[in-house]
């Protein structure tokens, strides 16, 4: 695909090294083979050359948008020869060289990945001058663990937007000379020989054009591009992230879980319109702590003597989803997973607490697929939801030989999207919740196969002690992230509007309920624990939860939800600071209608902002309302040229302001 930003230069372009050569110095040799074929939404073109003599297979399989300025590749590797591949290394997908005027500004917009920080996801943004260099990558194997494996370049009149679609060790390179950037991206390290009959894929990759001088443009285009290609459908519908509950926080607390409690909270749960019932890392094993009992992938008999049904049973007689907890990929070594197949797991030096379960094994896989589709069918799951506590790539290097560098990995990502994929197949109902640690395995792959309702663990009891910062955390990550992804959840721990509003941006799961005065202490010296904190928190096991503040505001969540697949916008400098304010909008240009979310935080001195809307229609009356409250406010007219430039007021501190908008009929 050709397009304006690459100045005659075109896309796909990809390089490896074979045998000690560079593949640009041969592949043109090569035999050429192209084929193509209609797809749903544009075009796909299998490109393949083959290696003299039936050696090495080279396949590029591109796909082409009709409606999206974008193209999306994945490389193949096949060995049809009788003996072992020369040593195949340095494998890009993506290798192309821009030419830039030597002054001309370059900026690569991202963003900050996933580490349980408040900062998760918070706005990167890289300016690389003449001579600079900038790498990104994750830590330890999961795709955005500390990176995020999108990246939007911007330059003069427009940029290109770059997803990388690689559940593992992806790394991206920006290298810029005085007339020229060279961007490449691919695994961080292949060195590796192919065995006969032996074929690999590489990580995805999907380049994205847009025009315009703001790089908004651009991820908003992306977003448009994951609705309508990517994302998960059921029964050709968008999966959408619920509210729901889960009493995990309860059970961190008090140490207590099981049917009783679930069996209390759950009626009250469907009665404040929760769409899903979420029974989290507590179900498993028999004595020990959730962390210590993963592999022992059995109901809890002394905590649920019944099994799980009845809960599920029960939360579908009133309407909801049920959602449950596992992490498959990790086990202990005492556990009964291994203890009956040891040889499905790898083992890692710096880590024998914990043993990986090779997902590139077929035995293991297979093994695995039957265990957990088992599992779904007798409890009932409607989302299964997936974690992963612990960095895989430790793992996967130690089992490559000095020649297979690389190939574990391959073959566990390749494992990993075939596990999830016949997962779906049995169970085309069900669908796919990706926790990896709160938010570490995001990419294009993932995305397409899932949604993460958790996308960080800054939000879990350990943010509390942040006090009132905690809601900071959860402004950042949900408007950090929303830039990018439609569809995401997060963890709503007071149902005052400044809480519930600093979460909704997709789903949310709630457990507790916080007053914000017992968050308070982030004002002073003193450092919250988070379970004194919890320890004053109200759940539905009791009479003191806010049902109907809970009520109310999944009321307004769901009022909101249609604008959820929208432009979105930054309304103002997203930062981590308790000084600043946070805004952003929802806007659907379809409906001409949206709204946006403002929130003056807890040491913010401003008590007026003033911010511009954007996406209206400058000479077009609108019918606009600014609530304070989950009541909303009796809408007023005004013009679009007036919220071009809207002056806010928010006397509270902290305190929010809920504006909505449609046009004046």
């Amino acid at each position: 695909m050709k397009h304006c930003i690459l100045e005659g230069n075109e896309l796909p372009a990809f390089s490896f090294v074979y045998g000690g050569q560079a593949s640009q110095d041969f592949l043109t040799g090569w035999k050429k083979e192209v084929r193509e074929e209609p797809v749903a939404g544009g075009m796909k073109s299998h490109r393949a050359w083959t290696e003299p003599d039936c050696g090495l297979r080279v396949e590029l399989e591109v796909r082409e948008f009709a409606e999206f300025p974008a193209v999306e590749w994945v490389m193949k590797f096949e060995n049809r020869g009788q003996a072992d591949t020369p040593i195949l290394e340095s494998i890009l997908p993506l290798d192309f060289s821009l030419p830039l005027e030597p002054k001309e500004r370059l900026r690569v917009h991202t963003a900050n990945g996933s580490l349980c920080r408040m900062d998760d996801f918070l706005p990167r943004t890289l300016e690389i001058g003449p001579g600079g260099k900038e790498t990104l990558q994750p830590r330890g194997g999961r795709s955005s663990n500390g990176a995020f494996p999108f990246m939007n370049l911007q330059r003069r009149g427009g940029g290109m937007l770059l997803a990388i679609g690689w559940s593992g060790q992806w790394q991206a390179r920006f290298t810029r000379d005085p007339n020229s950037l060279h961007l490449d991206a691919g695994m961080e390290r292949t060195h590796l020989r192919l065995h006969p009959g032996e074929n690999i894929r590489t990580p995805r990759i999907l380049a994205l054009f847009w025009e315009g001088k703001e790089d908004s443009t651009g991820t908003n285009l992306l977003r448009q591009l994951l609705l309508k290609h990517y994302l998960p459908r059921l029964d050709g519908e968008l999966v959408q992230p619920p509210a729901a509950q889960c009493l995990q926080a309860y059970y961190y607390l008090t140490g207590e879980a099981g049917e009783k409690y679930e069996r209390v909270a759950l009626p009250k749960t469907a009665q404040l319109g929760a769409e899903a019932y979420w029974i989290d890392a507590c179900w498993y094993g028999r004595s020990g702590g959730w962390s210590q009992e993963v592999g022992n992938w059995e109901v809890n008999p002394s905590r649920f003597p019944h099994g799980l049904k009845p809960i599920s049973d029960a939360a579908h007689e009133a309407g909801m989803k049920f959602v449950l907890w596992f992490e498959p990929e990790r086990a202990r070594p005492q556990a009964a997973l291994p203890a009956q197949h040891p040889e499905f797991f790898l083992h890692c030096p710096e880590n024998t607490n914990n043993l990986l379960l090779n997902l590139g094994m077929p035995e293991a896989r297979r093994h695995l697929t039957d265990l957990i589709s088992r599992l779904i069918t007798e409890n009932g799951v409607d989302i299964y939801r997936q974690d992963f506590n612990f960095d895989p790539l430790p793992y996967w290097r130690a089992a490559d030989g000095p020649d297979r560098i690389g190939m574990t990995e391959i073959r566990y990502v390749e494992g990993h999207y075939e596990f999830w994929d016949e997962l779906r197949r049995r169970h085309p109902r069900v669908w796919i919740d990706n926790c990896a640690s709160g938010g570490r395995r995001i990419d294009l792959e993932t995305l397409s196969r899932s949604l993460p309702l958790w996308p960080s663990d800054f939000p879990d009891i350990g943010g509390l002690a942040f006090g009132l910062g905690l809601h900071v955390g959860d402004q950042c990550i949900n408007a950090g992230l929303g830039r990018w992804i439609p569809f995401f959840g997060g963890g709503v721990w007071n149902f005052t509007p400044y809480g519930t509003r600093s979460e909704v941006l997709g789903g949310f799961t709630f457990g507790f309920h916080i007053d914000p005065a017992d968050l308070d202490g982030h004002r002073s010296d003193t450092i919250l624990q988070p379970n004194d904190v919890l320890a004053k928190g109200k759940t539905l096991l009791g009479d003191e939860f806010p049902l109907d503040a809970a009520r109310a505001a999944i009321q307004e969540w769901r009022s909101l939800r249609r604008f959820f697949t929208g432009d979105f916008h930054l309304l103002l400098p997203l930062t981590v600071s308790g000084h600043d304010w946070c805004a952003y909008q929802l806007h659907r240009p379809d409906l001409d209608s949206g709204f946006a979310l403002f929130f003056r935080r807890h040491e913010s001195p401003f008590s007026t902002m003033d911010v511009c809307l954007r996406g209206l229609r400058p000479g077009a009356k609108y019918r606009v309302s600014l609530s304070p409250d989950y009541q909303e406010a009796p809408p007023r007219t005004m013009t679009g040229r007036k919220l071009a430039k809207l002056s806010v007021s928010i006397p509270d501190r902290p305190g929010s302001l809920l504006l909505r908008y449609l046009p004046n009929s």
